[in-house]
């Protein structure tokens, strides 16, 4: 314990600390007793346990910023008188003090300003006229030379004051002491100083690799951060980080090991009552494990009206993050969208938040948006795996960019170029699923079961892992294993849209038609019916002749999103597929065309919205006008169709299906010239269905035309020798 009794004020401080462990609020007193003892440090716990019961006092605020004033933490210092002033413009010594604390960082204008505000509220305080006189200001004259104030706090510098003529001897070990007090200061301060460096190179090299958002570059960060914090376990930026960093290599590359640490800095930051948003990030990712997800979703929220309206909380990435976080947990996709992209805004260089938001799009089946947003991501870090993976994935769903897929692939599988340090589980575990499938989509089954084991023997934790699992299982008529896999993608991750949907299809698949759309609705139990869903809904009834239900799920995906031009493209192909069922009957083409008519409509509709023009479109279009017997029309939209696919990079099979299409405009067109383009067309498509290039089959064709025209030549000549010969 601190000496009970200080001589020169005849303050007990043992009494003033009794009444303060009875009333914590009675705390200006044993604070004002601390600093006069120099013990600035247990006068800032006293005024923090004190105003937490009233945290906006006046006299509670000026003690805790005296302490911090004396105890040189400026920072704090200065936001705590600054906060004072607001409620208690005229407190002269929040003024002094925040005019000294300019005054030592060189702000002499604004140490003027404060100091000047002083001396005006209080005429009598010497030590501010002494701090303006330094300064060379002018300062009004003291009516009394007893003017100094009642309630004085002491500065963190008094005024020296002429002592009598000591002996010479004492002169001389005052020298010596002093001489040997400046040696361990100097040997002190380089120590430190020397600390302080290391320390700060530490930060300096993490805050180069944490941005990268790798699992390598987040391990070497840690490390990095680890070697400042074996220097100094107080540093608040070091804590602070490490914290960022534990938390990322927790939440996204299955580093379980680092919560126990987490719980330790979060500890840390609760104590110091740190403003940092890593501080509540964190919090709400811990309540976030233990299922405390509403009550995360709450406090996160509450977090940010405060900082907004109190300006005493920092706000940044992590924040938004992690209330992003929960909101998908919550099923809440729109407000997950919205806080994830105030998260990639705040995030700067790093692609990790940017990534986030493109992943709820993906998880969406927003394939187009999902693809736009990864790319913007790998702006910010071109070697960014998980966009990389992600992206790659993307290309291999919407079936298009299957050589840029592949070429993500090649690069990542390749272990001169990415050894396999690079991968957390999860991010090793999501390559080998891609590579599943990517072989999938190509139909090599045995490559993609291959490749799914690899991609569950690393993590076996990934719900998109055991939902194609559940699909290959599908597809070997393995309706058990196909339901225990689908059933635990699911556990893993009830709000996958993906899951629902790929159950669903491969129920259908198996021959319970009925039972996929019944499962399919379980989708709405932990989501809000989206597009994607309407959609695959809609198209399930399709399959099964239902165009009614079909349509009235379309127009349910229209209300979702007025703006979906796939929604609106579906609500075309349905009307399309009813005015197909009256077929030729004559009696009914008035009913035909009007229905191909409105098909056509929501076409053109669809393809005025962004993103809206699509090859399939054209192709849905050039079917209606063929069937309407305008050749024309079918061609050059068919034509269009072609060729977005062909940039578009979409697969063989599909293009090979338009180029049958062709063939058909042809047939109608009839003639040696339309019979001869139709046997080109036809010649194509056998071989893109054989596995040839784009380039390959045009070559092919081009061979075959000189043959046919060679034959061609052939038989003219015998038949002109037959008939010489007659």
């Amino acid at each position: 314990m601190v000496e009970a009794k200080n001589i020169s004020s005849g303050v007990d401080i043992d009494k003033l600390e009794a009444d303060f462990q009875a009333d914590p609020g009675n705390f200006v007193p044993l604070a004002r007793a601390f600093l006069e003892r120099k013990l600035p440090q247990q006068a800032i716990r006293a005024c923090k346990r004190g105003l937490k019961s009233n945290p906006n006092a006046p006299a509670g605020l000026l003690a805790l910023g005296m302490a911090y004033y004396q105890a040189y933490d400026d920072q704090n210092a200065e936001i705590t008188l600054k906060k004072l002033l607001k409620s208690s413009p005229d407190s002269a010594v929040a003024h002094r003090s925040l005019g000294e604390i300019y005054l030592d960082r060189g702000q002499d204008q604004k140490a003027i300003t404060e100091l000047m505000r002083a001396i005006e509220i209080e005429p009598g305080d010497r030590h501010t006229r002494a701090l303006l006189e330094s300064l060379e200001e002018k300062v009004p004259d003291l009516k009394s030379p007893d003017g100094q104030p009642k309630d004085y706090w002491l500065p963190r510098q008094l005024s020296a004051t002429k002592d009598a003529p000591k002996p010479l001897w004492h002169t001389l070990m005052q020298v010596l002491v002093v001489a040997a007090i400046m040696v361990a200061v100097i040997f002190w301060y380089r120590h430190h100083v020397k600390i302080r460096v290391q320390i700060a190179d530490h930060i300096k090299a993490a805050m180069a690799l944490i941005p990268r958002d790798n699992f390598d570059d987040l391990l070497a960060a840690e490390k990095s951060l680890e070697a400042a914090y074996a220097l100094n376990e107080d540093n608040e930026k070091t804590i602070v980080r490490l914290a960022s960093v534990g938390a990322n290599l927790w939440k996204y590359h299955n580093q379980d090991d680092r919560k126990e640490k987490l719980k330790k800095y979060l500890a840390w930051m609760n104590e110091e009552e740190l403003p940092n948003p890593e501080r509540f990030a964190l919090k709400a990712l811990m309540m976030i494990e233990e299922g405390k997800v509403e009550e995360a979703d709450k406090f996160l929220t509450e977090t940010i009206e405060r900082a907004i309206k109190e300006k005493d909380i920092f706000l940044d990435a992590s924040i938004f993050g992690a209330r992003g976080m929960a909101k998908l947990q919550l099923g809440q996709v729109k407000e997950c969208r919205e806080d994830f992209s105030r998260a990639a805004r705040f995030s700067g260089d790093s692609p990790h938040y940017q990534a986030a938001f493109a992943e709820v799009y993906l998880r969406e089946g927003n394939l187009t948006r999902a693809l736009k947003y990864f790319r913007d991501a790998l702006r910010q870090n071109p070697a960014h795996t998980f966009s990389n993976l992600r992206r790659a994935f993307a290309f291999i769903q919407s079936g298009k960019g299957f050589e840029n897929a592949k070429k993500i692939l090649d690069e990542y599988l390749d272990g001169d170029r990415h050894p396999e340090k690079e991968f957390s589980p999860p991010m090793r575990g999501m390559l080998y699923l891609v590579r599943a499938e990517y072989a999938l989509a190509n139909d090599n089954v045995p490559d993609a079961n291959t490749w799914l084991r690899k991609s569950l023997e690393t993590y076996d934790n990934s719900a998109e892992a055991h939902n194609l699992a559940g699909r290959l299982a599908a597809l070997n008529k393995d309706a058990s294993k196909a339901n225990a896999e689908f059933a635990k993608a699911l556990q893993l991750d009830p709000r996958l849209p993906k899951v629902y949907f790929d159950r669903s299809e491969s129920m259908y698949m198996l021959d319970d038609k009925t039972g996929a759309i019944d499962k399919l609705k379980e989708f709405e139990r932990h989501l809000k019916p989206t597009v994607a869903y309407h959609i695959k809904k809609g198209s399930l009834y399709m399959r099964i002749d239902d165009l009614q239900a079909a349509l009235n799920e379309f127009q349910q995906a229209v209300k979702v999103d007025e703006l979906s031009p796939g929604a609106r493209f579906h609500v075309g192909l349905c009307y399309q597929a009813m005015g197909n069922k009256f077929g030729d009957a004559k009696d009914k083409q008035k009913q035909k065309l009007a229905l191909f008519n409105d098909a056509r409509k929501w076409y053109e509709e669809s393809m005025m919205l962004p993103g809206g023009e699509r090859p399939e479109v054209y192709r849905n279009m050039g079917l209606i006008y063929l069937a309407s017997e305008d050749p024309t029309n079918a061609m050059n939209n068919l034509a269009k169709s072609v060729l977005m696919m062909q940039k578009a990079g979409e697969r063989n099979v599909k293009i090979a299906l338009v180029y049958e299409d062709i063939a058909k405009v042809f047939d109608y067109l009839g003639g040696p010239e339309g019979e001869k383009q139709a046997q080109v067309y036809r010649f194509k498509k056998e071989g893109l269905l054989k596995g040839m290039t784009l380039e390959e089959v045009e070559k092919a064709a081009v061979e075959q035309a000189k043959k046919d025209k060679a034959s061609k030549k052939k038989r003219k000549k015998r038949r002109r020798r037959r008939r010489r010969r007659r």
